[in-house]
């Protein structure tokens, strides 16, 4: 759990260690960015050094190996509390209880620390109730709020933290810990990590459906014979997608890999650097031309973007393929 284990979000773990060093450690965090991108485990790490017993100071990390950090490890630290959303949302309730222990001193460790995980769900008394606190933070407690959506939090709150920015994670870092834990789904890693759009929890769902490349393959081979079919039969092939929201996001985010790889080769000939491994050669022969590609690129962000207006899933998917195919 310490901060050696966070792969991808050096410039955040960096901040961090720097604060802990030169003990300008900030009462109030807002760690923002994707879902999935790590910043619970962070904050759970930065939980650890906070409180380790012997704390490496010439690497900035937690020993891993004192009561403090296995306590942390373990989840039952007795100053370190966790506090989720309940039914979608974080109630007054919860904040008033927190309230009622943040003043008192530590039990074992060094600080206190309280981590909001999704606080973008704070109702908006909750938001205020923590905003009293906030403003008049209690000696050696520190708040860490946890959100993939800062703009639902109140300007009040968001002003009491320092913001901390988590980036997208690159395809190499989601593959290289996809190959840890799901070392027998090689053939679907990359297809994962490229459909992910920088989230390890995305391409981990993606792993776990087990359809990805059952449906990448259907996909594109439609993509590849849509000149050669009917009106008819496109409408034939996207009844079956009908409501299905998620599954035409990933619908069109695979054509958008098939596409970004065609884009790739047609620009540098490298054949390393596409995500399709396994379709090199279709890559390879395909015919279609720069101006082509940029089009159909157009219209997948123009087609996901309407998945989140709430446009008919299947509306959405005709739309694309026919104003694709009489490009």
């Amino acid at each position: 759990m310490g901060f050696v284990e966070i792969k991808g979000q050096d410039t955040a773990v960096q901040i961090l260690k720097k604060s802990i060093l030169s003990s300008h450690v900030s009462h109030a965090y807002l760690f923002q960015g994707l879902e999935g991108v790590g910043k619970k485990t962070t904050a759970l790490a930065l939980a650890q050094a906070l409180n380790c017993l012997k704390f490496d100071t010439s690497l900035a990390e937690a020993c891993g190996k004192c009561s403090g950090c296995i306590k942390v490890e373990n989840g039952n630290h007795p100053d370190i509390q966790m506090v989720i959303p309940e039914k979608y949302v974080i109630k007054i309730d919860q904040i008033r209880s927190l309230k009622g222990k943040v003043y008192y001193k530590c039990y074992e460790g060094r600080y206190k620390v309280i981590i909001l995980d999704n606080a973008h769900n704070l109702t908006i008394e909750a938001s205020n109730s923590l905003l009293k606190v906030l403003e008049e933070p209690p000696q050696d407690t520190v708040f860490i709020l946890v959100t993939s959506e800062p703009g639902k939090l109140t300007d009040t709150i968001i002003s009491r933290c320092q913001q901390i920015q988590f980036q997208p994670l690159s395809v190499y870092t989601i593959k290289e810990l996809l190959m840890k834990k799901n070392p027998e789904k090689l053939s679907q890693i990359s297809l994962a990590a490229g459909l992910a759009g920088g989230s390890l929890a995305k391409a981990e769902e993606l792993l776990a459906e087990g359809e990805v490349l059952e449906n990448r393959q259907e996909t594109i081979n439609f993509v590849k014979k849509l000149f050669e079919l009917s009106f008819s039969d496109i409408i034939l092939w996207c009844e079956k997608w009908d409501r299905e929201k998620k599954k035409v996001k990933t619908i069109l985010e695979i054509i958008q890999l098939w596409y970004r790889d065609l884009l790739v080769f047609r620009t540098t000939g490298r054949e390393e650097i596409l995500i399709n491994q396994d379709l090199v050669a279709d890559i390879k022969n395909s015919q279609h031309t720069l101006l082509n590609i940029n089009y159909a690129l157009l219209l997948i962000n123009e087609s996901i973007k309407n998945l989140e207006y709430n446009v008919s899933p299947r509306l959405v998917l005709e739309v694309f393929f026919m104003k694709l195919k009489i490009n």
